[in-house]
């Protein structure tokens, strides 16, 4: 007995292993795809810049600020890169005392809180702040609405304290 449900999970763990792969071999293709799509596209960009420049400057100096533009970004993404290994600088104040002189450092705690006790996912969470911040973008009159009453709230938590 104990031979067949040790199979059974084997066999049940397996199926799961290749699913995981044959994803994880879909979504790299098609990362591959994406990313020659970006360079093909990246060239023609780059050469319709060159023969726009050459039209207007000698051939050299047009290649050389192509090239020069394209040597800096590639700069600037190395460095990127670079500092992603790298240790944040260490701060005078530890955070948890931060959070306790910091009202908004208070307020996230506390709601990290709430929403870690709760059923709360934080893909909901995400949806909601981006439907959010869709609908404050289009309609400026509930914006305004919003930022008035926050006013009033603030004004009134003033005068209490």
């Amino acid at each position: 007995m104990l031979p067949k449900l040790l199979a059974e999970i084997v066999a049940a763990e397996t199926a799961k292993l290749w699913k995981g792969s044959v994803s994880l071999a879909v979504m790299l293709s098609l990362l591959g795809l994406a990313s020659m799509a970006i360079i093909v596209g990246m060239i023609f960009v780059l050469t319709g810049l060159y023969l726009s420049l050459a039209e207007t400057i000698p051939p050299w100096q047009a290649g050389m600020i192509v090239g020069g533009g394209v040597a800096f970004i590639a700069g600037v993404l190395l460095m990127v890169i670079a500092r992603q290994g790298e240790d944040p600088p260490i701060k005078g104040i530890d955070a948890p005392d931060q959070a306790f002189d910091d009202p908004a450092g208070q307020l996230g705690s506390v709601i990290g809180n709430i929403v870690g006790k709760s059923n709360i996912k934080p893909s909901d969470i995400v949806l909601t702040v981006l439907i959010s911040g869709i609908v404050l973008g289009a309609s400026p009159s509930l914006r305004q609405q919003i930022l008035t009453t926050l006013s009033e709230m603030a004004k009134s938590n003033d005068k209490e304290h």
